[in-house]
Formats: C-alpha cells, sequence, structure tokens
C-alpha cells in the first residue's frame, strides 16, 4: 500500500509540474521521495549496507586461539635495556597522545622508511647507478639513517603505547611484525645502494638478502614452537638496525668509495695468525669483509635456535624450514644458471624475493597465533619453480623478463588481498579497529581487552 501510494504521489506531481523543466521536476520528485521514507537509525543503516563478513583465513577454534594468545617475548640486547627502551618509554609518556592507535605509530614509522626508498630508488633505478664510479648525491643515505631511527624508535613505541593505553591485541603484533619483514626487504635493497654494489657482484647481493631475511624466518619459527621470541645479546631489531643507521651515516659523510677500500682489512692482517692468512685473499674491500661477518654472525645465531627448537621438539621441525630453505636454493640457482634474469630485473626481482618472504613469515606467525598447524608448501613459491625451469630450458630472455613482470604483479596482488583480507578478519573476531582505539567496534564486548 506505502509503495503504490508513493508511485501516485510522484506520479501526481510529475502531472503537475510537467510545464516545469525537468531539472525543477526531478527536484520534486527526489523531495517526495525522500520526505515520506521513514527515518533510519545508525543501527538500521549499519544493517542494511554492511553484509556478514566470510571468513577465510580464521576458523572458529582459530578465533577462539586469538583471543586467548598471550605474547611472550624478550630483548636481551644492552643497547635496547639502556638506550633504546627507555627513549621509547620517555616519548610514549610525553610525546604521544592516548588517541592514538599504536598500529598508527607503527605505521608512521614505516612511511618513513618508504620515502628513504622512493628517494634512493629515484636516484637508483638500478644498483649499477649507484656505484661510486656514478656519484650519487649523499643526502639520500643521510635520509636513509634518519628514516631508520625514526623507524626503529616508533617501532619500540607501539608496543609500550598498546600496554599504556590497554589496546595490545594480536592484531598488532601481527601488523608490527608484517611490516617489520617488509622493512627487512626495503633495508635489504637500501644497503646494496649504499654500498654502490654493482649487479656483477652477485655474490654480495645474495649475502646481504639472504642473512636480513634468514633470522627473521627463523626466530618466528622458533617462536612458534616455544611460544616466546628470544632475541640475543646483539639482534637485528636492536643492534642491526642501529648499525645500518651509522652505516648510512659514514656513507652521507665518507662517500660511497670508502666501503671499496681496504684499510680495515689491512689493519687486521698483522693480528692473525701466519696460519690463517696463508687461507685468505691478499685484499677484500669493507663490502666483502662486511658480508663476511655479516655472515657469520647469522649462521651463529640460525644454527643456535635450530639446535635449541630440534633438542626441545624434535628432528621433524625442521620441515617447517622448507620454504625458506625452497626461496634461497631457487633464487641461488636462478641466478647462477642465468644471471641476466637479475641484471635486467635488479629491483624487481628482489622486490619478488622479499615480498615471498613477507608471506611465508606472516603465515607462520598467524598460524601460531592460532595454533594451527603451518603448511609448509606455499603457492607463492610455484611461480619461482617454474621460472626455474623455464631459465633451465634457456627460454629467451625477452619471455623471461615478461614472465617476471607478470609473476611480480600478480604476487603483489594475491599478498595485498590477502592481507588485507586477513586484517579484516581479525578486526571482526577481535572486536576492534585497526588504526582506531576510540570508536567502538561493533563487535567488541564494550570493554577493553588486555593482553
Amino acid at each position: 500500500m506505502a509503495v503504490h501510494t508513493h508511485y501516485i504521489l510522484v506520479n501526481y506531481s510529475y502531472k503537475r509540474t510537467s510545464y516545469l523543466k525537468w531539472e525543477e521536476q526531478l527536484e520534486i520528485c527526489l523531495r517526495i521521495q525522500f520526505d515520506n521514507m521513514p527515518p533510519q537509525t545508525t543501527d538500521s543503516v549499519n544493517n542494511s549496507s554492511e553484509s556478514p563478513l566470510v571468513y577465510r583465513f580464521l576458523t572458529k577454534d582459530s578465533i577462539q586461539a586469538l583471543k586467548d594468545f598471550q605474547y611472550n617475548g624478550a630483548d636481551h640486547s644492552l643497547l635496547y635495556k639502556y638506550i633504546l627502551s627507555p627513549l621509547a618509554g620517555f616519548l610514549v609518556d610525553h610525546a604521544t597522545p592516548s588517541t592514538v592507535a599504536p598500529n598508527t605509530i607503527t605505521l608512521f614509522g614505516f612511511a618513513f622508511m618508504m620515502v628513504a626508498y622512493a628517494m634512493i630508488q629515484h636516484h637508483c633505478p638500478t644498483f649499477d647507478h649507484c656505484t661510486p664510479k656514478n656519484e650519487v648525491p649523499g643526502y639520500i643515505f643521510l635520509v636513509n639513517g634518519i628514516a631508520l631511527l625514526v623507524y626503529q624508535t616508533l617501532d619500540n613505541m607501539d608496543g609500550k603505547h598498546a600496554r599504556k593505553t590497554g589496546s595490545s591485541s594480536p592484531l598488532g603484533l601481527f601488523f608490527d611484525h608484517g611490516l617489520d619483514a617488509c622493512n627487512t626487504f626495503i633495508g635489504t635493497v637500501n644497503i646494496i645502494c649504499m654500498f654502490g654494489i654493482a649487479s656483477t657482484d652477485l655474490g654480495s647481493i645474495i649475502v646481504i638478502a639472504t642473512m636480513s631475511s634468514l633470522p627473521f624466518f627463523v626466530s618466528t619459527w622458533e617462536e612458534y614452537h616455544t611460544h616466546k621470541l628470544e632475541l640475543p645479546l646483539i639482534n637485528g631489531p636492536s643492534e642491526g638496525l642501529f648499525g645500518n643507521a651509522v652505516m648510512s651515516f659514514a656513507t652521507w659523510y665518507f662517500g660511497q668509495q670508502f666501503w671499496h677500500e681496504h684499510s680495515m682489512y689491512n689493519a687486521i692482517m698483522p693480528y692473525l695468525p701466519l696460519s690463517i692468512l696463508g687461507m685468505l685473499p691478499e685484499e677484500v674491500s669493507h663490502v666483502h669483509l662486511f658480508c663476511a661477518i655479516l655472515s657469520i654472525m647469522t649462521m651463529r645465531e640460525v644454527l643456535s635456535k635450530m639446535f635449541n627448537v630440534v633438542k626441545q621438539y624434535g628432528i621433524q621441525t625442521i620441515v617447517m624450514l622448507s620454504p625458506m630453505a625452497a626461496l634461497v636454493v631457487l633464487s641461488i640457482l636462478i641466478v647462477q644458471r642465468n644471471p641476466e634474469v637479475f641484471i635486467r630485473n635488479q629491483r624487481l626481482s628482489l622486490f619478488i624475493f622479499g615480498l615471498t618472504f613477507v608471506e611465508m613469515v606472516t603465515a607462520l606467525m598467524l598460524d601460531h597465533m592460532t595454533k594451527r598447524e603451518f603448511v609448509p608448501y606455499r603457492h607463492t613459491l610455484s611461480p619461482l619453480f617454474i621460472l626455474y625451469t623455464l631459465v633451465d630450458l634457456e627460454v629467451p630472455m625477452k619471455y623471461l623478463t615478461i614472465y617476471v613482470a607478470v609473476y611480480g604483479s600478480g604476487l603483489s596482488s594475491y599478498v595485498m588481498v590477502k592481507t588485507k583480507a586477513v586484517i579484516q578478519e581479525m578486526c571482526s573476531a577481535l572486536g576492534i579497529w585497526c588504526f582506531d582505539i576510540i570508536t567502538p567496534h561493533p563487535n567488541s564486548s564494550g570493554e577493553k581487552k588486555k593482553k
């Protein structure tokens, strides 16, 4: 009856205003339409516009596990204990509004790294543009050093601010962990440019890329089994980021040529035993010396964690490391078989490596929080295996370049869609917003959930 009456009103209005312009007729009709609509409350608007969320990555059991999750971690770094943590605590207490969401602090810090990455990419579209002979402006490395310190400080602040405001949640841990993983490969690219490493120095590039991501994955794997994140006395989030910033400032001050000199190695040589000197090369640049030290420290940490986990939980736990091993091995085999694949797609190749790493390590972290079995087989590794097959079959380079471009585009789309869906599901399950700790969520119980 209401619909019929509404039609009569509109039709009657149209007949009465047939002599008016069409704009005036439309205005009168719309006015009649909205005047005769019943008033809608906020709840009715939300119910009509929002459909029930379909969970694709969280099950009923995993949602309950997510709600019961308790973070347990310890950072044994002296730098963190006496400098970084007190600084972050002071800034949280005196310079951070209580209305700011912790995830906003995390994202704000990551934005600094993205600015530094964009500046370096502008001057160094390829690694060959960033060698010492090209004389890139030094201020981009000054900005990178500042961005690293800002990112590190804000990364330490977000957790303290979350505990202060009572807004700690598994979502915050997942968000922070994911951006740390993204920053790992962003920092890798910036380090390669900072050192002025040419694309033909594949050994140094492989070492820096692998040794930056490997301890991150192994630490997450260890946390999956032990339910505690243990950071050693010297670790990446503390000494690693701070040391990276110091090296950036050194590059700004001394120039990239500094990393291709041999003064440090020459200063160490007189103090080494003669039995060792015979096995060492006559000259080693600062870049290669850095790669050697990084490899030794990384493998010591990785092997130590692997030994502890295997000792407590059995040799079968090693299977979960197979995705990271496959990523590293396949990447090395592709570069060894046809270096042109990397040389012609330098940044894109590292982007694919880094994004695949991010997908794997965040999936492992999510399975840890939801108490699910981590599946070692990752769909994101299948295109990489196909690429290795194409390289092994000696497919022409122009087709390989097209494949790498499509691979990178598809991978980025998949990771972005998956990440958005996971965050949305976590927000719905926990009854919180990602970047808002003031507005109540429709699924919230009305009480702040403390971790």
